[in-house]
């Protein structure tokens, strides 16, 4: 029960290094679409091939809002993802605690009862 216990807390304080680093790339690709879509809105246009320039502005555009918003919702449900592996952590960080306080109080409670049994085989023994 322990090793499983110890086991999946583990796993649960390596899931969030995971997911803050995706989410990090994800920012990161979030940034350069940004940059990426504001560069192709702010280039100048020549007059003869405008046409053709916008269009291909536009294509570039709308293709990079589309992964941007893509980008977005991946980086919510990562978020999400992080908040839920957070509170299942600290849920077993909740019942270790109790584990461990339990633990305590036996072992208490067993080194009492050692004591006890200690006196009084001592007692018995000096009275013969």
């Amino acid at each position: 029960m322990c090793e499983e216990m110890k086991a999946t807390v583990q796993k649960c304080v390596r899931s969030p290094r995971h997911s803050k680093e995706a989410l990090n790339r994800l920012n990161q690709a979030i940034q350069q679409l940004k940059t990426e879509v504001s560069s192709a809105q702010s280039q100048p246009r020549e007059p003869e091939k405008a046409k053709d320039v916008e269009a291909l502005r536009d294509v570039a555009s709308s293709g990079a809002k589309g992964k941007l918003a893509w980008l977005e919702a991946a980086l919510q449900r990562a978020k999400q993802e992080m908040a839920r592996q957070l509170r299942e952590y600290q849920e077993l960080m909740i019942v270790k605690l109790g584990l461990d306080f339990e633990i305590a109080t036996y072992r208490r409670l067993l080194e009492g009862e050692e004591q006890r049994l200690c006196l009084g085989l001592g007692a018995g023994s000096a009275g013969k």
